[in-house]
């Protein structure tokens, strides 16, 4: 989770990749993934970020930025052999307005009087069909929205939301008026009751909450 000010105005990025287990080298892909597309943000997602339509624009240069990846990944195999593939789901943040760019089963959700998943798990009969590496690449879906003061957003890897049941993550986290402080060790404690229940998979959640003065994450 990266935070900037862009034009007197509190904005931010945030990044879930979650390597895929089932193919070599998924841990390559994820933090490959995860170092280009924050270059990309400082160098050049911030531009777009600065106008007051911004939202088109800088999800059209992270889905750009995403397809030089997915070539780099591509050339990985064609000369070493080697296929590998992550999932990847960004949001990006300015004052109210986000949007979500997603490829795969990670997963972003809005929370605040009401728990409201914002991606769809790129899935067929049960198994990942759409990732960044593997595959071949297809545009990733873009979701934009608008967060309401006191909500959250949060990003989390398949591991973290597969077990739980639907609504769990707002009766965990989300309380009127309540802090980011209070909402960050309830998702710490969302993340332990998890690994009790046996959870083995990667365990990652970024969360950003909409403040009256700008965002908290």
């Amino acid at each position: 989770l990266q935070k900037v000010r862009i034009g007197g105005r509190e904005a931010a990025f945030l990044l879930v990749c979650d390597g895929i287990g089932g193919l070599p080298e998924g841990e390559t892909a994820s933090g490959m993934v995860a170092e280009k597309m924050t270059e990309w943000f400082y160098r050049e997602g911030i531009r777009p970020m600065g106008r007051v339509f911004w939202r088109n624009k800088a999800a059209a240069s992270s889905v750009d930025a995403l397809g030089r990846v997915q070539e780099k990944l591509e050339r990985c195999e064609r000369e070493e052999g080697i296929c590998c593939g992550t999932t990847c789901t960004m949001a990006l943040v300015k004052g109210r307005s986000f949007v979500v760019i997603h490829s795969g089963d990670s997963r972003a959700y809005r929370i605040g009087k009401k728990e409201r998943l914002l991606t769809r798990d790129h899935k067929k009969d049960g198994m990942l069909c759409r990732c960044i590496g593997a595959f071949g690449f297809r545009r990733p879906d873009v979701v934009p929205g608008r967060l309401s003061c006191g909500e959250l957003l949060v990003l989390c890897s398949d591991g973290f939301c597969r077990m739980l049941p639907e609504g769990f993550l707002r009766s965990g986290l989300w309380e009127e008026g309540g802090t980011a402080g209070v909402c960050f060790k309830r998702l710490k404690g969302i993340g332990g009751f998890l690994m009790a229940q046996g959870e083995k998979d990667n365990l990652t959640a970024l969360m950003l909450k909409r403040c009256r003065k700008g965002t908290d994450g």
